[in-house]
């Protein structure tokens, strides 16, 4: 399906005094920005042109991000969605933010049109929302080890860091989803860009916020060859490496197995809410070398970088995901 495709079946469930007319795709906004320019018209109106971006599932913190980016616009800013919960529908209603989901819920205020439908219920088209901590660790291993889908439960769950039982409560989730399946050939997944798409969009929501941290400052440079073993450089430190030297860290996050304290210690550094160093524990089982493969490395990388909302490191994460992972944005 394409994103025309998407938008006309859009307005299928719109009232019919509500005319499509046009869609251009803006290819610079494929995978993180804008998706193009949309024409629409009511009777009575000439036709009026909007900035719209295709979002799956918007959460809050997506739209906030993206109503502030887009205030000065000179094109109306317009959220195309397949599904906006009754609540987020009312934020956009209070912020003033345009939306049209495909249960035929829309909030579209511009020159000569009004219109707020609401009420409508529609599906989830992408699993979201029910995603744990556990399956979020099981889905790294998977997405980043195309071998380790048909290993023995408790080699997954020595890579993942989880337990027998949540291996099994994890395929049990994403068979019930359709996103994996058994065959003679063996255990696969199936609708891996959805999986990459999903793990990237609840990192900074289900996973990152379990993760222990401690923030430090001190005088050593993250370039001096510090890593030990089991550590990976993530942020605008992995960002700047993966990204061919495109971002100059300002920033360094390093995910650690060791003690905070005797890691914070042994880089002569002090704690401090306010430090450019964050030393953040590792998610990971001990035997998963995250530093080592390139998927794994690039999939982290990419997630906290998008998690920090900065421009910068957004564009540096797309550039990451263009030479590693080939993510793209989910269209059904």
């Amino acid at each position: 399906m394409t994103e025309n495709d998407i938008i006309e079946s859009l307005f299928d469930q719109l009232p019919t005094e509500l005319r499509f007319l046009d869609f251009v795709s803006s290819q610079s906004g494929k995978d993180y920005g804008d998706d193009g320019i949309l024409k629409m018209s009511i009777p009575g109106s000439e036709a009026i042109a909007f900035n719209v971006e295709i979002k799956t599932q918007p959460r809050q913190s997506w739209l906030e991000q993206w109503h502030m980016r887009h205030q000065n616009d000179p094109l109306p800013p317009l959220v195309a969605c397949l599904y906006l919960s009754p609540a987020l529908q009312q934020y956009c209603v209070e912020h003033n933010i345009n939306f049209i989901d495909r249960a035929g819920n829309a909030r579209i205020v511009a020159p000569g049109i009004y219109i707020h439908i609401s009420g409508k219920k529609g599906e989830r088209d992408t699993p979201s929302g029910t995603v744990s901590v556990g399956i979020m660790k099981l889905l790294f291993v998977l997405l980043a080890d195309d071998k380790a889908i048909n290993y023995t439960y408790r080699e997954i769950a020595q890579l993942a860091g989880i337990s027998l039982g949540m291996v099994s409560k994890g395929f049990d989730y994403l068979e019930s989803k359709n996103l994996y399946r058994v065959s003679q050939g063996g255990r696969r997944l199936t609708r891996v860009n959805d999986l990459y798409w999903l793990w990237v969009q609840e990192y900074p929501l289900v996973l990152r916020p379990k993760l222990k941290t401690l923030k430090m400052q001190g005088e050593v440079q993250w370039s001096d060859n510090l890593l030990l073993a089991g550590e990976c450089w993530s942020g605008e430190v992995a960002g700047h490496i993966l990204s061919g030297g495109y971002l100059h860290p300002e920033n360094v996050k390093l995910f650690t197995p060791y003690s905070f304290n005797e890691r914070r210690k042994k880089l002569d550094m002090r704690p401090t809410p306010s430090g450019n160093w964050e030393l953040i524990e590792c998610f990971w089982g001990e035997t998963f070398p995250v530093r080592e493969n390139e998927r794994a490395w690039a999939l982290l990388t990419i997630a906290e970088l998008l998690a920090t909302n900065d421009d910068r490191n957004i564009e540096t994460a797309r550039k990451i995901n263009e030479k590693y992972l080939h993510i793209a944005k989910p269209t059904v």
